[in-house]
């Protein structure tokens, strides 16, 4: 069965997406609720784990990105944790919810692992007979083998503009390159690294002092729409042409930034707010 097959009945989908990242946790509550898709499983990369004793993956991995980095995803992940225990506050009514608690809430299957091609996670796939797989914000390379599972293909929410942004953190990047601009493209996940069929791209203004965390939220916020808009024309039966190669636009491939990187971000920007991400996470700021 081909991308371009016909379906007449709801969507089964799987959802690949990060632990403890935002803009996973929007792409779920967006999709978890629309009409005509069933999510079937979640697939969790598991965060990277600092210990103490010293693991050499975990070493280079730090030296890679710095300390100072280090430390802030650390602080992020603090008042996220915060966040989510005051949405258990029984007068907040209209908060984020966790991917892994929707998972919870309705009883999707759920499998964490660290390595999306290994046996036991693609055989977890493979159980669910999924139409779909939706990569969001996930970080990991999907080998053929775990691409050719669902009967459809792999959706990729990538949080820049393609061709211009490929490879990981387009949102920081636009910031740091000094862009105005953002964007979001929806494509076909493909063998390469974000070189598959675009199916849909949306660009936005960058506020002045954006921080590259509301540059991820409003990345997520297009990328989720997107996403629904591409699932009702599956829904219709729509053959999804490729009207956007970008041939003849510039290409470029961004690597996870270093520590050089960062140490050039931070002399014009911030990399969070603590306001930003509570008021996303309570009341859905910016959704």
């Amino acid at each position: 069965m081909t991308m371009e097959t016909r379906l007449n009945k709801t969507l089964d989908v799987v959802v690949l997406y990060s632990a403890g990242h935002l803009g996973s946790a929007i792409v779920m509550n967006r999709l978890i609720n629309m009409p005509g898709v069933r999510i079937v499983g979640v697939v969790k990369a598991q965060p990277l784990k600092l210990s103490l004793r010293g693991k050499s993956h975990t070493r280079r991995h730090l030296q890679k990105i710095g300390w100072k980095f280090a430390w802030l995803l650390f602080w992020q992940r603090c008042v996220q944790g915060l966040g989510y225990l005051l949405t258990l506050l029984p007068f907040v009514d209209n908060r984020l919810q966790p991917a892994w608690k929707i998972a919870s809430d309705h009883g999707i299957d759920l499998h964490a692992c660290r390595n999306v091609n290994d046996v036991a996670c693609r055989q977890f796939i493979s159980r669910l007979e999924p139409d779909l797989l939706i990569s969001a914000y996930f970080p990991q390379i999907l080998a053929p083998d775990i691409i050719a599972l669902p009967r459809i293909g792999v959706l990729n929410i990538h949080p820049g503009w393609l061709p211009a942004y490929r490879g990981a953190m387009a949102y920081f990047w636009v910031l740091k390159n000094g862009s105005d601009r953002g964007g979001v493209s929806l494509h076909w996940i493909d063998a390469g690294i974000d070189t598959g069929k675009l199916l849909a791209r949306r660009s936005f203004r960058l506020k002045p002092g954006a921080t590259q965390e509301t540059a991820l939220i409003y990345t997520a916020v297009i990328g989720a729409r997107l996403t629904q808009r591409i699932i009702r024309k599956l829904q219709r039966g729509e053959t999804l042409a490729q009207e956007i190669t970008g041939e003849d636009e510039d290409s470029a491939y961004f690597p996870m930034p270093g520590d050089q990187d960062f140490a050039d971000y931070f002399e014009k920007h911030r990399f969070f707010r603590i306001r930003d991400v509570l008021g996303l996470m309570l009341f859905k700021k910016y959704l």
